[in-house]
């Protein structure tokens, strides 16, 4: 009775438990090698050898590429947050002696350098949000053409799915 407790609870060849007295039901060791698990609707997964291994290194690298476009866009806007934050803290009248509003216009200031007087106004606080402002919405339009082109990148080395026909319904 003790063995028979201990014959189910151990697995047998293939990964199966089996019961005291029923060895036939369990698989043998050359059909569990050569039966691959099945996905969904039946098609057979792993096991493409070499060319699954290449396609695992373009999946791989298209994933990296998604990453860097994902940074670039990330990055685009802490850019346009701290020019947008700099405009509302110089029109709204922050405390120019605080050290956050202080280091906040001086990041917003650095980052629109080559947009300084494009347009020029009699009041400053209007010339600053005007021409700040478009130094954002560019950074923001230019980043996101640049970060839309390395996402295209990625699609090209991204590989095309195996074994499946397109034109089939």
């Amino acid at each position: 009775m003790a063995e028979e407790t201990r014959a189910e609870k151990e697995p047998v060849e293939g990964g199966r438990r089996g019961r005291a007295g029923n060895d036939a039901a369990a698989p043998t060791e050359a059909a569990a090698v050569s039966e691959r698990p099945r996905g969904r609707f039946g098609r057979r997964r792993g096991g493409a050898g070499v060319a699954g291994a290449g396609a695992a290194a373009g999946a791989g690298a298209a994933a990296l590429v998604l990453l860097l476009s994902r940074l670039v866009r990330l990055i685009v806007g802490v850019i346009v947050a701290i020019i947008v934050v700099a405009i509302l803290l110089t029109v709204l009248d922050a405390n120019a002696s605080n050290t956050i509003v202080k280091d906040l216009h001086d990041a917003g200031k650095s980052l629109v350098g080559p947009f300084k007087d494009v347009f020029t106004n009699k009041d400053p606080k209007i010339a600053i949000a005007v021409n700040w402002g478009l130094a954002a919405l560019v950074y923001l339009i230019v980043g996101s053409i640049i970060a839309g082109l390395i996402a295209r990148v990625a699609t090209t080395l991204r590989p095309a799915p195996a074994g499946r026909d397109r034109g089939r319904a």
